[in-house]
C-alpha cells in the first residue's frame, strides 16, 4: 500500500501543484515582450496557451471564454531554460540527497528542462511517477543511463556496474545498450575521457569503435548521446563517433581546426559546464544570484568568503583560461553551444548554476540574446527536441518564463523570475521557495512492507518486492568487485555472493536489496521487530539500512557472523546503530537493505543468504 508522509513542506508542494488550473483551461498572457527563442528581437505580443501547448502568438488575441488572463505588460516572456548536465541527487554541499528540492531550485530560477546524470535504470520509473503532473513539482526530467569503460571515470566511486555500465568493445556496447534501452532512458551519458586534469593519474578512455557502437544503438532508438569529454583528443574521438554533444569542454589545450571540422561534419555540439571549472577561491555573486541561494548555500558561501582567499592552483588557472578561450573559438566557428552545469557537484547549485552558466557565455562572446538562444532553442536542438519546445510558437510545449526585466538585453535580469510555466501549468513559486528555505526533507511516497524481502520465489532475479539486487563497493580505481548468483532452477534459490577485495585499506563489497524500485521511494517497516535471514559463510559481516535523510556514513549498521552450517539469524532493529549519539532508526524512511562483505586487501570473501524478511 502506498501512502504519503505528512510533512508540512511537501504538503504545501503537493497541494500547490494539484490546485493548478485544469490542463485544458486556456491561459492568455497579454502584452509581454516576447523573446521567442529564435534570436529575433523581442516584440510585444499576446500568447495563448491551452493545455500543454501554445496555440497562438499574435499582437492581438481575444481571450476564450473562461480563460485565465495574465497581464504581462512591462514583463518579458521567454521559453523555459535548459540545463543539460545535472546530478539531481547531490545537493552541491554536505547534506543528504533531496531530489525534490533540487527540482524546486530549477523551477524558481526559470529552468524547465534538465538532464539528470545521477540515476540508474531502475530509478527511472519511480522518478517519473513522482514527478508526473499532480505529483511533486519538477521541471521536465531527461533521465540518463550512464556508460563508461572499465577503469574509467564514472566507475571509480564504488556505485557498481549497474550505475555506470562498463564496456570496452563494440560487442560489449551492444549488449549493454540492449540492457539499458528497455528502461526507456531519455539520454545516454558516456564517460569517454579519462584525463584527470593533470592533478591525478589519468583513468582509462573509451575508444572510438566502442563509442560509435553506443551512438548507433542510441540514435536508432531516437536518443541523444552526450559524453564526458575534457581533452582535445577525447573530443575528436567523440565527434568522430557521432555523439550529439561533448560535455564539460576541452580543458587541456586550445581547440584546433581538425576538431572544429569533425564537429561540423558530425553535427556535434558543445556543452562546456564552465561553472564547475570556474575557480571558487575568488568567486563572487551579484545580488540577484545571492538572493536565489537557499539558506544552506548562503551559509556555505558566507563561510568561504569569511576566510582568507586561497591561491588558485596553477592547473586550475590554466584550464580555466583555456576553457574560456575555447568558447570564443567555437562560437566564432559556428559550433552549437548548449547550457550545462554539472550541478550537484560541490559548489554548483541547482538552478542558480544554470543562470550563472548563461551569464558566463554572455561574457565570452555571446550577446545576451545569443546566450538565451543557447539556453532555450539551442539546448532543445542538442537533445533533438527543438520541434517540441524551446521556442514561443504555435504548437510548441508551453514551457515559459516571465521576467520583471529584459534578460535578452541585460543578462542580470535572468534573476528577476516572476512566473514559470511547465507544459502550461504554472509552478507554485511561493510554495517552492518556502520548501527550499525549510530544513524539512521533502515527503516522498511510502510503501508499507509486508514482511518478505527476498525469499527466492521469483524466477527473474528480482526480489519479492519487485526490486533488482545490485552491487556496490568502496571507492577507488582499484576497488573491490562483487559477483552474486542464485540457481535458475529448482526450489533452492539462495543468493550466493563472492567478493574480490580491492587494494585499499579496509576494502569491502556489498549487495544492495532495494526495498522500493531503485531505492527511490520509501519503505515503512513499522510493526516489525527486525530482519531475519538464513546465512552460511566464513566470518564476520555487516548489515545496514540505506535511509532517507541520512548520509552514507550515517547509516545504521549491525554486525553478524556466519559459519559453514546454514543457520537462521535474527537482527532486531535495536541492534542497528547509527554513527551519531542518540540517533534513532526511522523505520518509515527506509530505502534499501545492504549486506557488506569485507576482509583483507587482495583477498576474497563469500556469503550465502536466503529467506530474507522482516519479522
Amino acid at each position: 500500500m502506498k501512502i504519503l508522509r505528512a510533512a508540512a513542506a511537501a504538503t504545501i508542494l503537493l497541494t500547490g501543484i494539484s490546485a493548478h488550473a485544469e490542463p485544458e483551461r486556456a491561459t492568455l498572457i497579454r502584452g509581454a515582450r516576447v523573446f521567442d527563442g529564435s534570436g529575433a528581437p523581442a516584440v510585444v505580443e499576446n500568447v495563448l496557451v491551452r493545455g500543454e501547448r501554445i496555440v497562438a502568438v499574435a499582437p492581438k488575441l481575444r481571450a476564450p471564454r473562461g480563460a485565465r488572463v495574465i497581464d504581462a505588460r512591462g514583463l518579458t516572456l521567454t521559453p523555459g531554460l535548459h540545463d543539460l548536465h545535472t546530478h539531481l541527487r547531490s545537493p552541491a554541499y554536505d547534506a543528504p540527497d533531496d531530489m525534490a528540492k533540487s527540482w524546486a531550485g530549477y523551477l524558481v530560477n526559470g529552468v524547465t528542462s534538465v538532464n539528470d546524470y545521477s540515476v540508474s535504470g531502475e530509478m527511472l520509473a519511480p522518478i517519473r511517477e513522482m514527478s508526473a503532473p499532480g505529483g511533486i513539482p519538477a521541471p521536465h526530467l531527461q533521465l540518463a543511463i550512464r556508460l563508461g569503460v572499465p577503469g574509467g571515470h564514472g566507475t571509480e566511486f564504488g556505485w557498481g556496474n549497474f550505475f555506470t555500465m562498463q564496456v570496452a568493445t563494440p560487442r560489449a556496447a551492444h549488449v549493454a545498450m540492449a540492457q539499458a534501452l528497455p528502461y526507456r532512458p531519455d539520454v545516454i551519458k558516456v564517460f569517454a575521457d579519462g584525463w584527470r586534469y593533470g592533478r591525478d593519474a589519468d583513468l582509462n578512455s573509451m575508444n572510438e569503435p566502442t563509442l560509435a557502437a553506443i551512438v548507433a544503438d542510441a540514435h536508432k532508438a531516437g536518443l541523444p548521446v552526450i559524453t564526458h569529454t575534457v581533452t582535445l583528443e577525447g573530443a575528436k574521438v567523440a565527434a568522430a563517433a557521432g555523439v550529439d554533444a561533448v560535455g564539460h569542454g576541452v580543458g587541456d589545450v586550445l581547440v584546433d581546426d581538425e576538431l572544429i571540422g569533425l564537429m561540423k561534419a558530425h553535427h556535434t555540439a558543445y556543452i562546456a559546464t564552465l561553472v564547475v571549472y570556474e575557480p571558487q577561491e575568488d568567486r563572487t555573486f551579484d545580488p540577484g544570484e545571492w538572493a536565489s541561494f537557499t539558506p544552506p548555500e548562503q551559509a556555505r558561501e558566507t563561510a568561504r568568503i569569511a576566510k582568507p582567499a586561497a591561491p588558485i592552483p596553477a592547473y586550475e588557472a590554466k584550464r580555466w583560461a583555456i576553457m574560456q578561450e575555447n568558447i570564443r573559438r567555437l562560437k566564432a566557428a559556428g559550433i552549437p553551444i548548449g547550457i550545462g552545469t554539472d550541478a550537484g557537484i560541490e559548489g554548483v547549485y541547482h538552478g542558480p548554476g544554470a543562470l550563472r552558466e548563461i551569464s558566463w557565455l554572455s561574457k565570452l562572446g555571446l550577446t545576451p540574446s545569443e546566450a538565451l538562444v543557447a539556453a532555450t532553442s539551442g539546448s532543445a536542438a542538442i537533445i533533438g527536441q527543438d520541434k517540441d519546445h524551446g521556442r514561443i510558437a504555435a504548437g510548441q510545449r508551453a514551457d515559459l518564463v516571465l521576467y520583471a526585466g529584459q534578460p535578452d538585453q541585460r543578462i542580470a535580469d535572468l534573476w528577476k523570475v516572476s512566473r514559470v510555466f511547465v507544459a502550461g501549468r504554472e509552478a507554485p513559486l511561493a510554495a517552492l521557495r518556502a520548501a527550499l528555505a525549510s530544513s524539512t526533507p521533502t515527503a516522498l511516497p511510502v510503501h508499507k512492507m509486508a514482511g518478505p524481502i527476498d525469499s527466492g520465489v521469483r524466477s527473474d532475479g528480482r526480489t519479492d518486492l519487485d526490486t533488482l539486487p545490485v552491487e556496490s563497493t568502496e571507492a577507488g580505481v582499484d576497488h573491490s568487485h562483487l559477483d552474486f548468483v542464485r540457481p535458475d532452477e529448482g526450489a533452492d534459490r539462495r543468493l550466493f555472493m563472492v567478493a574480490h577485495l580491492g587494494a585499499r585499506p579496509r576494502p569491502f563489497a556489498q549487495l544492495i536489496l532495494p526495498l522500493t524500485r531503485g531505492a527511490v521511494e520509501l519503505a515503512d517497516a513499522r510493526g516489525f521487530t527486525g530482519v531475519a535471514f538464513d546465512a552460511r559463510g566464513a566470518g564476520d559481516y555487516v548489515m545496514m539500512f540505506d535511509s532517507y535523510g541520512l548520509d552514507d556514513d550515517a547509516r545504521f549498521k549491525a554486525g553478524f557472523t556466519a559459519g559453514a552450517a546454514t543457520r537462521e539469524i535474527r537482527l532486531p532493529f535495536s541492534a542497528f546503530r547509527g554513527s551519531k549519539d542518540g540517533a534513532v532508526l526511522d523505520l518509515a524512511s527506509l530505502r534499501a537493505l545492504i549486506v557488506r562483505l569485507q576482509g583483507e586487501p587482495g583477498g576474497k570473501a563469500w556469503l550465502q543468504l536466503s529467506n530474507i524478511r522482516f519479522y
